[in-house]
């Protein structure tokens, strides 16, 4: 069974909220596809990372054998585009099991694998994203460069080309529906604040790597300049996470006299207080701007990253103050001029419920006395053959002990029987 409203139901009913009861199901019932996800993911919690990515792996299986082969990748391509709804109850599990292998295969370093789930996982539903793999999928495409062998043919950084492809196709946006006013917001992949830095690092290694048919370096610096000018307090963050002394000047960079127009909010002293849809706006975009601090500072770590980070904010300082968006400070005083002031797009509350700790490379594990598994419950739930345990029978016509909680010696030998 894929899953059943009322196997499901009955399951909550009859104690599943307990692990030990929920392994003791899956032994017994070692493809239902719901509980295999339910189990997997206390397994994970509990640091037992081995059995948990087991049973995933199963639980794929379950919904692999399960799709018409249109919907797989390689499918017939003479079916066209095929999209799976989200909101049908046997589908939901479907997601969810994609973005747990998403993320398992990224917090295992195997950004390839998981970057491969995550454009299937988005393809199922790309208007939508049901799942939430946006926020994330960009990192794994550039985590994902690896050095190419000379004369191998292959390309040197395919993560990078299709965070470009995507990008540039305009087939892929953000789409959000207001439930109190019923609007629709929509806006394009780099009014995210992850994708447009990402898609300006994409196009500045691409432009590295050479190639007659690759993007030019003045392709990469407008982009990084339009990423700083709409999301600039990006930038500190940053900088922080990669350590980088923004106090000190060099012949190279001067950040002390850059970095202070992007650390503020812009707004002035004169201007309304925003309303409800731009405060919304404004909290989405910081919410997913922290998301992305957190997963990608690393990639701009590199000492020539840095250096051509820092000539775009000084371009994208100059810029503002050309167009009249840098002025003076409080008071009117140009020696101090303005903070750049950020751009938010309604459509990006879509994001807004995110919990940023699915987008960490590690999970947040409990200590496996807190939940207190009984290993001897959890083996057979993990092994499917011939040796898996006989079903335990509980509470039949048989009777038990009373207060006992254990079956009738004659009911353990019918279940060995059974087992073998």
């Amino acid at each position: 069974l894929l899953s059943a409203s009322g196997g499901a139901s009955a399951a909550a009913g009859g104690g599943l909220h307990d692990p030990n009861a929920l392994a003791m199901f899956v032994a017994d019932n070692p493809f239902f596809a719901e509980t295999l996800l339910q189990l997997a993911m206390v397994l994970l919690y509990v640091n037992d990372r081995a059995r948990g990515n087991d049973l995933l792996r199963r639980c794929l299986f379950v919904y692999e054998t399960a799709l018409p082969g249109s919907v797989l990748p390689g499918g017939d391509e003479c079916a066209g585009e095929v999209l799976v709804d989200v909101d049908e109850s046997c589908n939901s599990g479907l997601f969810s099991c994609l973005f747990r292998i998403m993320q398992t295969s990224g917090m295992a370093g195997c950004h390839a694998q998981a970057l491969a789930t995550g454009r299937f996982l988005l393809s199922l539903d790309p208007a939508r994203d049901p799942a939430g793999c946006l926020p994330i999928l960009d990192y794994y495409a550039l985590a994902s460069r690896r050095p190419s062998a000379v004369g191998s043919g292959e390309e040197a950084d395919p993560g990078a080309r299709f965070v470009v492809d995507l990008v540039e196709c305009g087939r892929v946006g953000v789409h959000h529906r207001d439930p109190l006013t019923d609007r629709h917001h929509a806006c394009d992949l780099v009014g995210m604040p992850n994708w447009a830095y990402s898609y300006a690092l994409a196009l500045y290694r691409l432009s590295a790597a050479g190639g007659d048919d690759g993007p030019t370096r003045e392709r990469a610096d407008d982009a990084l300049v339009s990423a700083l000018t709409r999301f600039p307090r990006s930038l500190p963050r940053i900088l922080e996470g990669n350590k980088v002394d923004v106090s000190g000047r060099s012949f190279r960079s001067d950040w002390p006299a850059v970095v202070g127009r992007f650390a503020g909010d812009g707004a002035g002293a004169e201007e309304t207080a925003p309303g409800v849809e731009e405060r919304v706006a404004r909290a989405s975009g910081e919410h997913l701007e922290g998301i992305f601090v957190r997963r990608c500072h690393k990639l701009w770590a590199e000492e020539d990253v840095s250096h051509w980070m820092y000539t775009c904010a000084v371009r994208a300082a100059e810029e503002a103050d050309a167009r009249g968006g840098g002025g003076g400070g409080e008071g009117g005083d140009a020696a101090a001029p303005a903070a750049l002031r950020p751009e938010y797009s309604p459509a990006l509350a879509r994001y807004a419920s995110c919990d940023p700790s699915e987008y960490e490379d590690s999970f947040r594990t409990f200590p496996p006395e807190a939940i207190a598994l009984d290993p001897n419950l959890v083996a057979p739930a993990v092994r499917v053959g011939d040796g898996r345990r006989g079903r335990f029978l509980r509470n039949n016509a048989r009777g038990q002990r009373a207060g006992a909680g254990m079956p009738e010696e004659r009911d353990v030998v019918d279940a060995l029987r059974g087992a073998l």
